[in-house]
């Protein structure tokens, strides 16, 4: 009885000691077939991968969740869409705190276009990892595809937050004050991003935000910077056309809406159909009668009589505001308000009463070419309008200029061409207000 008992029990023991063995083969061989895998992924021969990654999973299951991980993530470069898929949902239901299963779930929901599935992935990706500043990121895209506005800007706001220096966030949370908007806060915005790294899809919205604040200057100077980091988006040039037409280059504006044209961008041939023949006369007249001194349509003596004097108020401050910052260049120091500032000035501090009251360090030459235009908008005074536009493209130069290295001496050039243009002007005002007396 005794050794029967003994038999039984080291019966018992072999067959355990041959499981363990036959498990702890199998484990190893899932680890070797794993590591193959992972060569293969490395190599970007995802077919092998995905035959290795299965191999391991069919010696061990339940102890490799990362081979089903790595597994989809190859599937998904062959395109086997589906098959990625069910590779990270049988992950999650194994172990619904398997963050990696979870995002790359999400964000292939997000490609498929499925945003509410990629939205409550990314919320499961946050709940397991709350600073985890990508899915915010991501999450906020999807909820601006489904017009959750202020939800997007608000999971974009949490992303910075975690990290300051995510471009892509700020250009995000950007694009949801345009569509809420809010162009202000989103021009803000998407300088910080630009400020990160240069991106030609910033610059075309930070452009369009400011065409739309009626800030025509600046919004061509990032149509301009748009354009030079990506040439072949018709877009941009159309843009562009619209903030040269809204400061009177109308010239140069139908250049830009036929380039747009020709690589095409619809709206430019919709625009050139409706106005292409107008604008081509103006284009013609506007050349006739800006090598003509004295081809003036006034108004009323007295309403005249007070343009004049307004005009003459502007290009004054102008004349002390380009003496001042060619001085300061000239004797070596930048000046005090660099000739870009207007992009920090607002629409409302840009006035004609407002400038009388500020020291010409503490007023931009763009201001005055702003102001200019505006006087110019009022009148038929072929003059007026040669001068204010000779001063948008000086300053337009000057801003451009500005993200290049240029010497003083460039820059000053520049700026006393500025006064002598506004010095013209001013004796021109002076003799009309002369004759209106």
């Amino acid at each position: 009885m005794h050794i029967q008992i003994q038999l039984t029990r080291a019966l018992a023991l072999g067959i355990l000691a041959v499981l363990c063995f036959s498990q702890c083969s199998l484990a190893q061989r899932a680890e070797a077939w794993f590591s193959e895998g992972l060569k293969h992924l490395e190599r970007e021969e995802y077919a092998s991968a995905v035959l290795a990654f299965s191999r391991a999973i069919e010696q061990d299951s339940l102890n490799l969740p990362d081979a089903f991980v790595k597994r989809g993530f190859a599937r998904l470069r062959l395109g086997d869409t589906l098959g990625a898929l069910q590779d990270y949902s049988t992950v999650i239901k194994s172990n619904r705190n398997y963050l990696d299963a979870y995002y790359y779930r999400a964000m292939l929901h997000l490609a498929m276009k499925d945003y509410a599935r990629a939205i409550a992935d990314f919320s499961a990706v946050i709940f397991l990892k709350p600073q985890f500043p990508e899915a915010l990121y991501y999450r906020a895209l999807a909820k601006v595809q489904l017009r959750e506005l202020n939800e997007a800007k608000s999971d974009a706001t949490l992303a910075l937050e975690h990290n300051a220096t995510f471009a892509e966030a700020y250009s995000l949370r950007g694009l949801c004050n345009v569509l809420l908007g809010n162009d202000t806060l989103a021009i803000s915005d998407f300088t910080q991003a630009l400020r990160l790294r240069p991106h030609p899809d910033d610059y075309y919205e930070r452009g369009m935000a400011r065409l739309r604040l009626n800030r025509s200057l600046e919004a061509m100077l990032d149509f301009d910077n748009a354009i030079a980091l990506r040439q072949d988006e018709p877009k941009f040039y159309y843009a562009r056309g619209l903030a040269k037409r809204d400061v009177g280059m109308r010239s140069e504006a139908f250049s830009d809406f036929l380039a747009a044209r020709a690589k095409g961008y619809e709206d430019a041939e919709r625009y050139l159909k409706l106005y292409g023949e107008s604008e081509e006369k103006r284009r013609e007249d506007s050349l006739r009668i800006y090598g003509t001194r004295e081809i003036v349509v006034e108004a009323n003596a007295p309403e005249f009589e007070k343009f004049v004097k307004e005009t003459r108020s502007v290009t004054q401050r102008g004349i002390s505001v380009a003496e001042f910052a060619s001085e300061q260049l000239s004797a070596g120091f930048a000046p005090v308000v660099l000739p870009n500032a207007s992009i920090e000035m607002s629409p409302n501090e840009c006035n004609r009463v407002l400038i009388q009251t500020r020291r010409p360090s503490q007023v931009p030459i763009q201001c005055i070419a702003q102001l200019l235009r505006e006087q110019a908008a009022k009148t038929n005074d072929a003059v007026v309008k040669d001068a204010a536009l000779q001063l948008t493209a000086l300053v337009r130069e000057m801003d451009i200029a500005r993200q290049m290295p240029l010497s003083a001496l460039e820059m000053r050039t520049r700026l006393l061409e500025a006064r002598q243009i506004l010095k013209r002007l001013n004796e021109y005002l002076a003799e009309k207000q002369k004759s209106l007396r």
